[in-house]
């Protein structure tokens, strides 16, 4: 079988027979198809300075596709010419089959139609154009009547502001000649809340509140002695003034401390 590999003892045999130091073969590796990915990168290049020559020709006018020219009323005449002869000839000739008739007739047709595409877009762009100009010719005749008003406004204001000066002057003279009664001073009444601002924002529980009162005795609690039974809180199982003194100082540096901390905020 072709495709079987040959024994070893065969193998050895043929490249004996060979020999050594020979030409590449047909299927070596500098002979092998490389991917078109790979050619394009390699031959990038080539295609480069190609395409610049084909360019630069193009430029020149010395080679290249030649533009196409605008038609004459002599070539608008043979196509229309050519177009009703055309017309005549649409007719489905004898062993023609159905499908090539309809082709032809779809071929005559082409150009008619592109003809009727092209005018179509004429004439909407001419209408769009024609459009914006209105839109443009509006918004200048807006701009120009306020320009106008203000105009009249600022002459009405001028005659106004003359009167008013000379009003204003009579009304002075008025005065003066009159004497002039003392009146009294008013003073302004002070407003209902008073606000400030504070740099540090207000939250719950910021302001200090008063201990909580246990009117009830917790489980486990040991009842209270006779001389203590009238007695609510500490402020008022206090016996002397010096005693109540400094409670109250006490009180007043806790909460102190208590605001400053709370200014300082979480991370202090």
């Amino acid at each position: 079988m072709p495709h079987k590999r040959a024994k070893r003892s065969v193998r050895e045999q043929n490249r004996s027979a060979n020999g050594a130091d020979l030409a590449p073969a047909k299927n070596a590796l500098s002979d092998e198809a490389i991917p078109k990915s790979v050619a394009r990168v390699l031959n990038a290049a080539r295609v480069q300075e190609e395409w610049k020559k084909r360019k630069g020709a193009e430029d020149d006018g010395s080679g290249g596709k030649p533009r196409k020219r605008q038609k004459t009323d002599e070539d608008k005449r043979s196509g229309q010419a050519k177009g009703k002869a055309v017309k005549h000839n649409l007719k489905i000739l004898p062993g023609e089959s159905l499908t090539h008739f309809n082709r032809r007739v779809e071929d005559s047709m082409r150009p008619l139609l592109r003809d009727a595409i092209q005018t179509s877009a004429a004439v909407a762009r001419k209408v769009k154009k024609d459009e914006e100009l209105e839109r443009e010719a509006k918004k200048k005749g807006k701009a120009q009547a306020p320009a106008d008003v203000a105009s009249s406004k600022s002459t009405k204001g001028k005659s106004k502001a003359d009167d008013s000066e000379e009003s204003e002057d009579e009304d002075e003279d008025a005065k003066l000649a009159k004497p002039t009664k003392a009146q009294p001073i008013i003073k302004e009444k002070p407003k209902e809340f008073a606000t400030f601002s504070a740099s540090a924002p207000r939250r719950l529980n910021d302001i200090a509140e008063a201990p909580p009162e246990l009117k009830k005795l917790p489980r486990g609690a040991k009842p209270r002695k006779a001389s203590e039974v009238g007695v609510k809180s500490l402020r008022d199982g206090v016996l002397s003034m010096a005693q109540k003194a400094m409670l109250e100082e006490e009180r007043e540096r806790v909460i102190k401390a208590y605001r400053e901390m709370k200014k300082r905020g979480p991370a202090a």
